[in-house]
C-alpha cells in the first residue's frame, strides 16, 4: 500500500511539473504545461523499441503544434519544404524531423507525445515515433519544440 502511494505521489508530480516549451517559426513560443497537454486527444499507439513492444496512449503531435498555434505541415510547398522541427531534451539531447516528412501528403511520419509521469528516466514527457526503424529519435525528457528554417 505504501509503495502505490508513494507511486501515485511521483506520478502526480511529475506530471504537474511536465512543460514543453514550442517556438514557432518567427521566434514567438509558448509554453504547454501538463493541465494543457492533458486535454488533447490520445491515441493508442503500437511500436518496436530494442527488440520489445511497446503499446502507449499518446497525442499526436500534429495535435501539440496546433496547442501551441502552430499549423501542422498539410500540402506544403516551396520555402516550406525546407523547415524542420527540432525536438529538445533537458540533457541537451535532440533529434529533428524534416517538415516535409510530418506532412501526410508527402512523408506521412507519424510522431507522438506521451507523458510518462514517473519514469523519471524517460518522462515526464517524451515522443515515440513508430516507423523509425531504431528509437533514436525517440527523445526523452523532452522540453522543446523548435520549427526553424535552416
Amino acid at each position: 500500500m505504501k509503495r502505490l502511494l508513494i507511486w501515485g505521489i511521483a506520478l502526480f508530480c511529475a506530471a504537474a511539473q511536465a512543460q514543453l516549451h514550442v517556438q514557432r517559426l518567427d521566434g514567438s513560443a509558448v509554453t504547454l504545461d501538463a493541465a494543457h497537454l492533458a486535454t488533447l486527444p490520445r491515441e493508442a499507439v503500437q511500436a518496436q523499441a530494442h527488440g520489445k513492444a511497446v503499446e502507449v496512449h499518446a497525442v499526436d503531435l500534429r495535435e501539440v503544434l496546433r496547442a501551441a498555434g502552430i499549423e501542422p505541415p498539410q500540402k506544403i510547398s516551396g520555402a516550406a519544404l525546407r523547415l524542420v522541427l527540432v525536438a529538445g531534451a533537458r540533457d541537451g539531447y535532440a533529434a529533428a524531423f524534416s517538415w516535409a516528412e510530418l506532412d501526410p501528403t508527402l512523408g506521412g511520419r507519424r510522431v507522438f507525445l506521451v507523458q510518462d509521469g514517473p519514469h523519471a528516466d524517460a518522462g515526464p514527457l517524451r515522443l515515440v515515433v513508430p516507423a523509425d526503424a531504431r528509437p533514436a529519435r525517440w527523445v526523452r525528457q523532452l522540453d522543446s519544440l523548435r520549427l526553424v528554417a535552416p
